[in-house]
């Protein structure tokens, strides 16, 4: 990427568990510069609104109103620079269609469907759970896609498709026609053996999906032209590639994330905290698999060995319910930010709770599990929202500093400063006191991690783009203000 191609903007379409955006990323003056060009919510929705006669208890997503988004939002991205020349996707991981001819059958299943967790005992009579962590190197979680498919049996759809395609490969394939699926989002299914680097046959095999996942590509890519007829539609000026980028959005975040360093952590902190280290090789351990850690794919090759532990999830549904009380009452909305700012001036709390217990796994009435854990734990239930927001960022802070270490440590390192990056990072209070609990430096930003790795791997991509992704995190640092976050350790007890 050399000065004189600076002005050649790209698009990136970034799915996140609860929001969606489109942006348009170029370089000026040697600097990434980001432009939200549309926004627009996610997040799971009843099945049976989508689909007659479905369990009342199933979840899914509107893939439908996604793309119908996404193509509004490049629409007008296209509006604004006609000379777009790429498109990348990224979005959450493990969640997939199924299609047959070209049709996708049924919806794209939510990864919090409860159908998942009484898949687990199924799959794990075929292959322990030992076993599973020995081929493909994953954190156990009961909505991973191995688990997904298993519970896929019970339906006929898995039988008649032809065609299984991660979700920012579905949007790939809707955008060229072209089936593909990218590589460290391929990683995250539990379906790629992290020794060989391919599907692992035997697994595929197993739950019904041999001949069905897509040839894998990597970040950099092309995955095909942009269909004529999208082209007109939003009025593209000339040829625009679809590239693969990273397209697990962790995936795009850590390439983006301005590690300075071997002995870094990163907490990719959005709906779910990624707590973890970059190395070059998996960790296979006995050790690795009871601490509950995973190996992702990253760019380039690297290992992204890390823990997925929840995040801002906790927040988010309890200010959704008390907004749902608050309506029905006919009192005010709350916002988080103000309860953040009441949080802020209240004592450490003496009594805190797991974020990572499965209890806090599905949606709805959270302030009630909240309360019910702390009281569990031997303390007293919350009397104010700012002091159950206040026990759940002390949680969290906690978390993350502990399995920042542990990861760490078992990438064989001591731990030297953790970066915090995505929407977490502009939680003030969240990365002090990950910073003081850790005992290391917190460096928080970018807060668009994701969406900037997706415009780096896309600007790459382009002739005489080849950067290192040393190269790229240092034109992070120049692109961005980052903010330093002290260890303090004198602080007083609630």
């Amino acid at each position: 990427m050399s000065q004189k191609e600076t002005g050649t903007p790209v698009a990136a379409i970034d799915l996140g568990a609860t929001s969606g955006r489109v942006m348009i990323g170029e370089l000026v003056d040697g600097k990434v510069q980001l432009t939200l060009v549309h926004r627009f919510a996610n997040g799971p929705v009843p099945l049976a609104r989508l689909q007659d006669d479905a369990p009342a208890q199933a979840l899914a997503w509107d893939i439908d109103e996604l793309w119908s988004q996404i193509r509004q939002g490049l629409k007008k991205a296209f509006e604004l620079r006609p000379d777009i020349s790429s498109i990348g996707v990224d979005s959450w991981a493990v969640d997939y269609a199924l299609l047959n001819d070209g049709q996708r059958l049924g919806q794209v299943r939510h990864y919090r469907d409860p159908r998942n967790e009484l898949a687990v005992p199924d799959l794990e009579h075929k292959f322990s759970r030992v076993e599973l962590f020995e081929r493909n190197g994953l954190q156990f979680l009961p909505f991973n896609t191995v688990y997904q498919l298993q519970a896929e049996q019970q339906d006929s759809r898995l039988e008649s498709a032809d065609q299984l395609l991660l979700v920012p490969d579905y949007v790939n394939w809707l955008l060229t026609g072209q089936a593909r699926c990218e590589w460290t989002n391929a990683s995250t299914t539990g379906l790629l053996n992290q020794r060989t680097g391919s599907w692992d046959e035997p697994l595929a095999q197993a739950l019904g999906v041999t001949g069905k996942l897509a040839q894998m590509v990597h970040p950099g890519e092309e995955v095909g032209a942009l269909r004529p007829a999208l082209a007109r539609e939003f009025g593209a000026a000339g040829s625009v590639q679809v590239v693969a980028v990273a397209s697990h959005d962790t995936a795009s975040a850590v390439a983006a994330t301005p590690l300075t360093g071997e002995k870094s952590a990163y907490i990719s902190c959005g709906t779910w905290g990624l707590v973890g280290v970059e190395l070059a090789d998996p960790v296979l351990t006995a050790q690795a698999q009871a601490a509950g850690f995973t190996n992702e794919l990253g760019l380039d090759g690297s290992v992204r060995f890390l823990k997925n532990v929840t995040g801002t999830f906790l927040l988010s549904e309890s200010v959704s319910y008390w907004n749902q009380q608050a309506e029905l009452a006919g009192q005010p909305e709350i916002h988080l930010a103000d309860l953040l700012s009441q949080a802020a001036t209240l004592p450490v709390p003496q009594v805190l709770i797991d974020p990572q217990n499965e209890q806090f796994l599905a949606p709805g009435q959270m302030p009630a599990r909240i309360s019910d854990a702390i009281a569990l734990a031997g303390g007293s239930a919350p009397e104010t929202p700012a002091e159950l927001i206040r026990v759940v960022l002390e949680s969290l802070a906690a978390s993350f500093a502990a399995q920042a270490h542990e990861a760490a440590r078992l990438g064989g390192f001591e731990l030297e400063e953790i970066h915090i990056v995505g929407g977490g990072s502009q939680g003030e209070l969240l990365c002090q006191r990950t910073a003081d609990l850790a005992r290391v430096p917190v460096i928080a930003g970018p807060v668009e991690c994701t969406a900037l790795g997706n415009v780096l791997v896309q600007l790459r991509a382009m002739p005489q783009g080849g950067e290192r992704v040393e190269d790229l995190r240092a034109m992070v640092r120049k692109s961005v203000v980052l903010r330093d976050y002290q260890p303090v350790s004198a602080l007083k007890q609630a």
